[in-house]
C-alpha cells in the first residue's frame, strides 16, 4: 500500500479519515512538525501524526477540537491512539459525542479533567483504606506493638507479651485490630482459659497494654478492654517439689538429654529463671570462680535499680551440667566468637526457645519415666524450693534473697544506699549446702541423709 505523504497532503490537509487512509499516512518530514489531516464528514474530527526523531516517530492519534464557550482559544482533547482500540469510525463517533456535549454547555475536557481527579481520589482512598487495613490486621499491628512498646519498655518480659498476643490471636483470624469486639474477645480469653487459666490471664494482660497503647498514641479510639475483667482468678503460685520429685524430673530431663533436658537441669540446681539459663554465652561461664556471670541488663530488675552484673556460684550439681555440655560450632560459613556461642542451642547460632514446648517434652517424659504425671508444677518452681530449702536448711532469708538476686527485705533505703557488698563467699556456702541437699535426694548419698530427713519433716510442716 503506498504511503500518503506529507507533500501530497500539503494543501490539503482535509480528507474523509478511513482506515486505509490512516494506515498510509507518514509523518511530516521536519523534525519540528506534527502531522493533522481533518475529516471531512466531521468538523473538529482529526488525525495527527508525530514527527521523526531519535525515538522514531509515526505515532498516529484521533482528536477532537471545539472552542470553550466564551473563550477564543480552541481546545484539542485527544481520543486514542490509531489501533485496534480506536479505528476511525469508532473515533468519529466518540468525537460527534465530545461535540454533542459542548453544545449542551458540558466542556468534555474540564469533564474528563473532573473524572480522572474523582478516579485518581477514589484510588487514593482505596488505597490508604487498604494500607490501613492491612497496618490494622491483627497479626501486623500486634508485631508493630511488640517493636514500638513492648520491646522498649519491658526489655525482660515483651516475648511473654508477644506470645500471649500470638496465643489469643490464632483465634482472630488476622482481622482487623479496631474492629474486633469486646463480647468475641470474651469469648477468645474464655476458650483460653479453659485450656489454661494463665495463658488467658496473660492475654486479657497483653490485649489491655495493646489498646490502652494505640489509644494514647492516637492511632484509634476503640478500645474493647476498657473495664473489662480479668478472664480468671490471678492465684498465687506456692507449688514447693518435694525430694522425690526432684528425683523424677531430673531422671526425666536428663532422659531429654540437651539442650532442653540439660537446661531444665541446670535450673532445678541453681534455682534461676529459665531465660536466665537458656541465654547464657561460654564467655559467661567462669571456670575458675565455679559460677556464671549474667549481665545487669539481662536480669529481671525495675528501671530504677543500678546494681551491676549478677555473679551466680555453681554447687557441686549444676558444675557437673555444664562440664558435660557440648560446645556447638555455628554453621559454615557463619562467625562467631567462642565466648559468644550459646551454651544450649541447637544450631549453635541462638540460643533455645520454645520453653513450653519443652516443658510439655518433660511432662511427657516424666510420664514414661515415673509410669504417670505429676501434680502440676512449673520450672519456675525450682526457684520457689531452691528457696524453701534453703530456709529448711537455716540459710538467713538476706542471703537468699542475694543469691536469687532479690532486694534484701530487711534493709532501709539507706542501708541499700551505702551497702553495695554482694556476700558472693556467703552465697557460695548456701549454694553448696544446696548442692549437699540434691546430692541428697538425687544420688542417695549417705552422708547428707540427715539433712534430707530435716527439710523433708520441715516442708510437711508448710499449710
Amino acid at each position: 500500500m503506498a504511503c500518503l505523504s506529507s507533500a501530497y497532503l500539503e494543501g490539503v490537509m482535509k480528507a474523509k479519515l478511513t482506515k486505509e487512509f490512516v494506515d498510509r499516512l507518514e509523518p511530516d518530514p521536519d523534525p519540528k512538525k506534527r502531522l493533522t489531516v481533518w475529516d471531512t464528514e466531521l468538523a473538529g474530527f482529526g488525525v495527527t501524526v508525530t514527527p521523526p526523531g531519535v525515538r522514531g516517530g509515526g505515532v498516529k492519534s484521533y482528536i477532537v477540537q471545539y472552542r470553550p464557550g466564551g473563550s477564543a482559544k480552541t481546545r484539542r482533547v485527544t481520543i486514542g491512539r490509531h489501533g485496534p482500540e480506536w479505528q476511525p469510525k469508532a473515533a468519529r463517533e466518540e468525537a460527534a459525542e465530545i461535540l454533542r456535549m459542548r453544545r449542551k454547555g458540558i466542556d468534555p475536557f474540564e469533564e474528563r479533567a473532573r473524572q480522572r481527579l474523582a478516579e485518581q481520589q477514589a484510588q487514593d482512598e482505596a488505597g490508604v483504606a487498604k494500607k490501613i487495613a492491612n497496618d490494622r490486621a491483627y497479626n501486623q499491628f500486634s508485631e508493630r506493638f511488640i517493636a514500638e512498646y513492648a520491646k522498649p519498655h519491658q526489655p525482660r518480659s515483651w516475648e511473654g507479651t508477644e506470645r500471649a498476643l500470638r496465643d489469643i490471636g490464632r483465634l482472630f483470624s488476622n482481622r482487623r485490630i479496631d474492629e474486633l469486639k469486646r463480647d468475641e474477645i470474651r469469648i477468645a480469653l474464655a476458650k483460653l482459659v479453659e485450656r489454661s487459666p494463665s495463658a488467658g490471664i496473660a492475654a486479657h494482660k497483653a490485649l489491655r497494654k495493646l489498646y490502652n497503647w494505640a489509644n494514647a498514641e492516637t492511632i484509634f479510639t476503640w478500645n474493647p478492654m476498657k473495664d473489662m475483667p480479668a478472664p480468671a482468678e490471678t492465684t498465687v503460685r506456692d507449688r514447693v517439689l518435694s525430694g522425690p520429685e526432684l528425683k523424677i524430673i531430673w531422671r526425666a530431663a536428663l532422659a531429654m538429654g540437651y539442650p532442653f533436658g540439660t537446661m531444665f537441669q541446670l535450673q532445678l540446681a541453681t534455682g534461676l529463671r529459665i531465660r536466665d539459663v537458656a541465654n547464657r554465652k561460654w564467655g559467661q561461664f567462669q571456670l575458675d570462680n565455679e559460677a556464671i556471670l549474667i549481665p545487669a541488663a539481662e536480669m529481671k530488675r525495675p528501671k530504677s535499680d543500678k546494681r551491676g552484673d549478677f555473679l551466680v556460684p555453681l554447687n557441686e550439681y549444676a558444675m557437673r551440667v555444664v562440664e558435660i555440655l557440648p560446645r556447638i560450632a555455628p554453621p559454615a560459613g557463619t562467625v562467631i566468637a567462642e565466648d559468644d556461642r550459646p551454651m544450649f542451642t541447637s544450631k549453635g547460632v541462638k540460643p533455645v526457645a520454645g520453653f513450653s514446648a519443652a516443658k510439655a517434652d518433660l511432662d511427657a517424659m516424666v510420664e514414661e519415666v515415673h509410669g504417670s504425671p505429676l501434680p502440676h508444677w512449673t520450672s519456675h518452681d525450682f526457684r520457689r524450693t531452691m528457696a524453701t530449702v534453703m530456709q529448711a536448711l537455716g540459710i538467713a532469708s538476706s542471703i537468699i534473697d542475694r543469691l536469687q538476686d532479690h532486694r534484701d527485705r530487711d534493709l532501709s533505703k539507706t542501708a541499700l544506699h551505702y551497702q553495695h557488698w554482694d556476700f558472693f563467699e556467703e552465697k557460695c556456702e548456701a549454694a553448696e549446702r544446696y548442692g549437699e541437699y540434691l546430692c541428697g535426694v538425687l544420688d542417695d548419698d549417705p552422708r547428707y541423709v540427715d539433712q534430707v530427713r530435716k527439710v523433708e519433716f520441715r516442708l510437711r510442716q508448710i499449710p
